[in-house]
């Protein structure tokens, strides 16, 4: 899995094979507590993730800080 910059500051590209329907926005309601998906959705400052085909876009709120961001994903990502 790789995290990549997007030309929009507010959204992170996360190259990740997946099962997801292309063009949905994810809903946290559809996964269980050890999925990545339910873990990404659930932290601090991701408003949504907008998924594409083997990638997801990680879209952060207005006033969170991608350095804060970036460490907790890292952490989820790191327990893969």
């Amino acid at each position: 899995m790789q995290l990549l910059d997007t030309p929009n500051p507010n959204a992170k590209k996360l190259l990740i094979k997946h099962d997801q329907v292309a063009g949905e926005n994810l809903n946290l309601q559809n996964f269980q507590p050890d999925q990545i998906e339910y873990k990404l959705l659930n932290l601090d400052g991701i408003d949504s993730i907008f998924v594409g085909p083997d990638f997801y876009t990680l879209l952060k709120n207005n006033d969170a800080d991608w350095n804060a961001v970036l460490k907790d994903i890292n952490n989820i990502l790191d327990k893969i």
